[in-house]
């Protein structure tokens, strides 16, 4: 039964986790917008003058909606090597549980002023940096072979979901309570799952007292014997040379600086280009996301459905998903740009965040497919790479974006755009499907250095026998 079935809890906690990671992101591209709007207050005696609680100009808000990366950018090797260390289950939930904290401290340091805001936004990508590395750890211990994708795409699809639901609700929240509900609200939800996550989730089917003998079994049975080997050392100078971990790093840093695009700046084009209320700007940012949510269950099963049947090898599968999301993407980015009516922009804000589904099915699988026993190395260092769009992105269209016109917003979309269709050429140019031979190669070379304490240990269970 699928709720007995703890691959299956595991999966749908870890997409909860993601969810929370984004909410306490994508919220504040909302609120911010209400902290620093100007408006109309009347005195008693008539007199109307304009007001700004928080007097923030562009680039003060691009630097505040960046700095969360600033932070984020540390520690995505550090979160893969300590995942593979102490376990991927401990660090998500730390890194996790510890940012949402950090976002409800947020709420005070912004009345303190806009640099200890950007102190405690700082910390919160430290301890969100490790989340995306970590969780590879635990696809590499819960996942068979034919659902590794599946389930990481179920996963990854929790980011989306808190990413709508994030911009739905805060711009209602912000309307009818004020800015500062929306922390209080997603803090409380995220509080409650870090404790049922940390009490409940474990590294593998082996540490789990409430997994089934036959679950436990199958899953054992159907990884790739790399998925669950701990190895002493990572072979940096392969792993730093390699074709497949650039072709995997360059992608998801093309498609992280369009991601990083839409999700801080999507509710400030609205209200810049179509003047939307913050209840509009709120519905309309989220819209694009549901797209996303739709698809995601979708493109994944579409491509374990094409792995096991054999009718693509891996390689092509993970090309043909990036190439359809990333062409599709970059279309919809500039016929958007040289819109003019509210609905054509729209249409295509919703397939184009809608499409990256495809794209990120295929490159967040990728280190499972090219280095399972390094995966969460490999998904460390792409992400570190992949966070400076994260720093650039808002902080560049703060610095273009200067008067919110629609031919500053056009500058801003066609650079990303640009960079999604390098991104597509060099991972087709480039990328891998299989285990690469570096990573076979320590794979090897453990094995020998334990196949004689293993003969030992064997002859040692027969005496006893």
């Amino acid at each position: 039964m699928f709720w007995k079935s703890r691959r299956h809890i595991v999966t749908l906690m870890g997409l909860w986790g993601f969810f929370n990671l984004y909410t306490v992101r994508g919220n504040f591209s909302v609120a911010i917008v209400a902290m620093t709007k100007v408006v109309n207050v009347t005195l008693e005696n008539g007199t109307v003058f304009q007001q700004q609680e928080f007097e923030w100009d562009s680039r003060q808000k691009g630097m505040a909606l960046g700095s969360f990366f600033y932070g984020y950018i540390c520690t995505q090797m550090i979160g893969g090597l300590l995942a593979a260390r102490f376990g991927g289950n401990i660090v998500f939930g730390i890194g996790i549980g510890t940012s949402i904290i950090l976002s409800l401290v947020s709420l005070g340091a912004a009345k303190l002023g806009i640099y200890p805001l950007v102190v405690v936004r700082t910390l919160m990508g430290l301890f969100q940096g490790v989340s995306f590395p970590s969780i590879q750890e635990v696809y590499s211990n819960w996942a068979p072979e034919y659902e590794k994708t599946r389930m990481a795409g179920i996963v990854q699809n929790g980011s989306q979901i808190g990413a709508f639901t994030s911009f739905l609700l805060s711009g209602v929240l912000v309307e009818y309570f004020g800015w500062e509900s929306v922390f209080y609200f997603f803090g409380g939800i995220g509080c409650l799952w870090f404790l049922l996550w940390m009490i409940y989730i474990k590294r593998d089917p082996a540490s789990d007292p409430r997994i089934s003998r036959k679950e436990r079994d199958f899953i054992e049975s159907n990884r790739k014997k790399e998925n669950h080997k701990k190895y002493a050392k990572v072979p940096w100078k392969l792993f730093l040379t390699s074709k497949a971990v650039w072709a995997q790093t360059v992608c998801s840093s093309c498609d992280a600086f369009t991601t990083f695009t839409y999700l801080t700046q999507i509710p400030s084009y609205l209200n810049d280009v179509l003047g939307f209320n913050m209840g509009a700007t709120g519905f309309f940012s989220a819209a694009p996301f549901l797209m996303f949510i739709l698809l995601t269950p979708v493109a994944s099963t579409l491509s374990d459905f094409l792995l096991s049947s054999k009718l693509l090898s891996t390689v092509n599968v993970r090309k043909l998903f990036i190439v359809c999301g990333m062409l599709m993407g970059t279309i919809c980015l500039i016929i958007m740009s040289n819109a003019t009516d509210m609905m054509t922009i729209w249409v295509c804000l919703i397939v184009a965040v809608g499409t990256t589904s495809l794209t990120k099915c295929a490159y967040f699988t990728n280190p499972l497919d090219i280095a399972p026993a390094y995966a969460s190395v490999v998904m460390g260092f792409s992400n570190t790479i992949a966070t400076i769009p994260g720093v650039v992105a808002p902080t560049l269209a703060g610095f273009i974006v200067r008067n919110g016109t629609r031919e500053e917003w056009r500058i801003v979309f066609y650079i990303a755009a640009g960079l999604t269709l390098f991104g597509m050429a060099y991972f087709v140019l480039f990328g891998q499907g299989e285990v690469q031979e570096w990573a076979k190669r320590e794979q090897k070379k453990l094995e020998n250095a334990t196949e004689p304490l293993q003969l030992q240990q064997q002859l040692e269970d027969e005496k006893l026998t």
